[in-house]
């Protein structure tokens, strides 16, 4: 059926300079979308963070274990809002020990680590990502023997 209606479309001169002009427009259409689809992306910027570093309690004196056990917590924001899912490295908690944890929904972490006697720099790092920055936060615990 729609066969002989573009067979008869085609006899006629103005009917094929039409069906061309409108593929002509829809081709340029199409190729002016991509380009702009395609430089949106290429100059996305990433976002900056902030990420915070809280612990409780922030000095003390070793345990019976020969530790203190010190929790620590924080927040990872970016312009305002909360980034969820990221994956925040701590290090600094002694023996060359590091772990990772993730944020919440709500941006927030948090743990435990026990520490031993000495001055420990816990630091809390994100590398960013895609979308982000990365960011960093430092707090020293003095801890006593």
């Amino acid at each position: 059926m729609l066969y002989p209606f573009l067979q008869e479309m085609t006899n006629k001169p103005i009917a094929m300079s039409m069906i061309a002009s409108v593929a002509v427009a829809a081709i340029l259409t199409l190729s002016v979308l991509a380009v702009i689809s395609s430089s949106n992306q290429a100059f996305a910027q990433a976002k900056p963070t902030s990420l915070t570093l809280g612990a409780f309690p922030n000095k003390g004196t070793v345990g019976s274990a020969g530790t203190l056990r010190v929790s620590l917590s924080g927040k990872l924001t970016s312009e305002g809002s909360e980034v969820g899912g990221a994956t925040i490295h701590i290090s600094g908690t002694g023996e060359g020990k590091q772990f990772t944890v993730t944020t919440n929904e709500f941006g927030s972490y948090s743990t435990f680590v026990d520490l031993a006697s000495g001055t420990h720099d816990i630091q809390a790092y994100f590398p960013g990502d895609a979308t982000h920055t990365s960011s960093s936060a430092t707090k020293t615990i003095p801890v006593t023997p």
